[in-house]
């Protein structure tokens, strides 16, 4: 976090451009403290502003006095941006604090953050965690939202759900699978769906042998001899295998994802040609941009999701971690998505993907945090990154100790889990302006 966030709080941090908005700047600590009445001059500095322009002054200043530990002014900030606030004391030319406030346009301006992960594992697969287990290391790490997908299993991910069904809480745990048809090298996530894909195509026995369902292969079959002519790379039957997939998943309600098409058994398991039809034709609901396991493949599969989007592609992207492990192991926490939501629920998550307002971030220890998606949306979620989601981790934090002291026989758990449901909900209140 930075150093101004420990000792100054400024509120809303967010505004909606060209609305006139009332802003405080409060001192958190008597080190920093206001002078009680003491003149001060704050200063706001659109990033984008022309400093050679003419008609519009590129620096806006206001004259403030500070009473109760705070000083109150109100603005119009210009444009959807990031505006540097300074405050100076009067007569000075050197500012001795900056903040920042971002402006946005209405369509964005009505959306909430909400970080998640789409793609998570347990030992009900090939992970090493409980799911309840994995629930609560993400929260611990800051999570809004997770969906747990284990390999051709969606019953681990309502296993977590059920460990904490009667706990009120603001993050949110979502059904979901991986889902691996026989004889399909494809993988496809199934976030949110009200039932298993992967029951209506493949059955596992008491020996964990795995067999198609008969009349899955049947239907699948007879769909990929009515295809005709296909791009190379693009097998008839894998490519109605994953269609398929799409339309039982969409029936459950769910959102599809095309999982890592890097991902590397012994060869790429997904040819190049495969991908670009894929894309270009917006089979799945999303494609899952950012994966873990290696950079290589988190390399090769933004370098050709650019220059899908050169060649005027657009579909929704996504970054999952593909954890298998939250405790000392890699992928967890460095992978991930900020999703622009109307609020934190199923339908409202993917209705937010799917529209585009979603931030694929990659983060790796001791390196800056790489954003993908438009300009808009990584200028925005740069400003989250630093300005918005370091304190609402701080509470996340506790939460989801709590959470692993819950599911481990803590008995006093609950009634504290309970006395802090809200405050991340609270803090997003806090941060958006609010306009009659």
């Amino acid at each position: 976090m930075i150093d101004e966030m420990y000792f100054y709080d400024i509120y809303p941090k967010i505004v909606q451009e060209d609305k006139k908005t009332p802003i405080t700047i409060r001192t958190l600590s008597s080190h920093v403290a206001f002078q009680e009445g003491g003149d001060y001059v704050v200063r706001i500095y659109p990033m984008t502003a022309d400093i050679y322009s003419d008609t519009r002054p590129p620096v806006i200043e206001y004259p403030v006095k500070a009473l109760h530990g705070s000083i109150l002014f109100s603005h119009a900030f210009v444009g959807e941006q990031e505006h540097m606030v300074r405050i100076f004391r009067r007569g000075e030319d050197r500012w001795f604090v900056q903040l920042s406030i971002y402006s946005l346009k209405e369509d964005l301006f009505d959306r909430y953050p909400y970080r998640g992960d789409f793609h998570v594992h347990t030992y009900f697969s090939d992970g090493r965690e409980s799911p309840e287990f994995v629930a609560a290391m993400y929260r611990q790490a800051g999570f809004d939202f997770i969906s747990i997908t284990d390999h051709g299993r969606r019953y681990p991910s309502i296993s977590a759900i059920d460990a904490y069904k009667d706990i009120p809480m603001d993050y949110k745990i979502y059904p979901g699978e991986e889902i691996h048809p026989v004889k399909s090298h494809i993988h496809i996530i199934n976030f949110g769906g009200d039932f298993s894909v992967n029951d209506l195509c493949r059955t596992v026995d008491e020996q964990n042998n795995i067999f198609p369902v008969p009349e899955w292969m049947e239907k699948v079959e007879a769909a990929a001899k009515e295809l005709g002519e296909l791009p190379e790379g693009v097998d008839p039957f894998v490519h109605a295998c994953c269609l398929e997939v799409f339309k039982q998943i969409k029936a459950a309600n769910g959102m599809s994802i095309f999982c890592h098409p890097y991902w590397i058994p012994d060869v790429y398991h997904v040819t190049p040609g495969f991908t670009k039809f894929y894309l270009e034709n917006g089979f799945a609901d999303a494609f899952e941009l950012l994966n873990g396991h290696t950079l290589r493949e988190n390399n090769l599969q933004t370098a050709f999701w650019h220059d899908m989007c050169a060649g005027c592609c657009n579909i929704p992207i996504v970054g999952s971690s593909d954890s298998h492990g939250t405790v000392n192991r890699n992928l967890f926490n460095e992978q991930k998505t900020i999703v622009l939501a109307h609020e934190n629920t199923r339908d409202a998550i993917i209705e937010a993907v799917k529209g585009g307002y979603s931030i694929p971030v990659e983060e790796y220890e001791g390196e800056e945090p790489h954003f993908y998606g438009s300009y808009r949306m990584v200028s925005y979620g740069i400003f989250l990154n630093r300005n918005y989601f370091p304190l609402h981790d701080e509470l996340c934090y506790e939460e989801g100790r709590l959470m692993r002291a819950y599911i481990g026989g803590d008995s006093g758990a609950r009634d504290r889990l309970v006395g802090l449901n809200g405050q991340t909900a609270r803090l997003m209140e806090k941060y958006f302006a609010k306009y009659e």
